[in-house]
């Protein structure tokens, strides 16, 4: 296993270079081609991961609450996201993978919230705002014509989402987790128990 440390360090690399071919694929016009490209890190993670079954669950329950807030959050006007006009969906492949790629982060780097859901909150009260933000800046997203609306209605979902992460993590895989040195390795059967 790599340290602690150092697969924290893998851990938000791999998030962060997920989050870039995201939401620099839907600003620059290449939506599915981000989405597609931000898979690797999201793969690379499962390669490495110590508990591929809590990871994959985890990021399949991230991705799902996080498609159904998205949802109503761009129904009710407080942004819209830039997608592909041939894709069938009404949000953009990409952000289903960033979902996903958020919950990579929970039972590694931000490992050290578990249990803290206040401290999440207000993590996410600010985090949230200002990562939406950097996706509307960057020309992935646009804010709705209220934009003091649009940010107090992301800093509210986001300090409620974020404890509610926290708290699937810790019942989903629970443990911090350290990444597999060589990927290819199973644990041996007394490890998953």
């Amino acid at each position: 296993m790599l340290s602690l440390g150092a697969s924290r360090l893998l851990n938000v690399t791999l998030y962060q270079l997920g989050w870039f071919c995201c939401v620099l694929g839907g600003a620059w016009g290449y939506p599915l081609a981000g989405a597609i490209l931000a898979l690797l890190p999201v793969l690379v993670h499962l390669l490495l991961a110590e508990s591929r079954v809590a990871e994959l669950s985890l990021m399949l329950v991230a991705c799902l609450l996080g498609v159904l807030v998205d949802s109503a959050q761009q129904a009710l006007g407080v942004f819209t996201f830039r997608g592909s006009p041939d894709w069938p969906l009404w949000l953009p492949l990409w952000v289903f993978i960033i979902w996903a790629q958020f919950a990579t982060l929970f039972h590694y780097a931000l490992h050290w919230l578990a249990g803290r859901y206040l401290l999440g909150a207000l993590l996410g009260t600010v985090g949230g705002p200002l990562a939406y933000s950097g996706g509307v800046r960057l020309g992935a997203a646009e804010f709705g014509e209220n934009l003091l609306f649009s940010l107090g209605s992301l800093a509210v979902v986001w300090s409620l989402m974020t404890p509610l992460l926290i708290w699937l993590a810790s019942r989903i895989g629970g443990k911090a987790a350290s990444y597999r040195q060589r990927p290819w390795s199973r644990r041996r059967r007394d490890e998953t128990q």
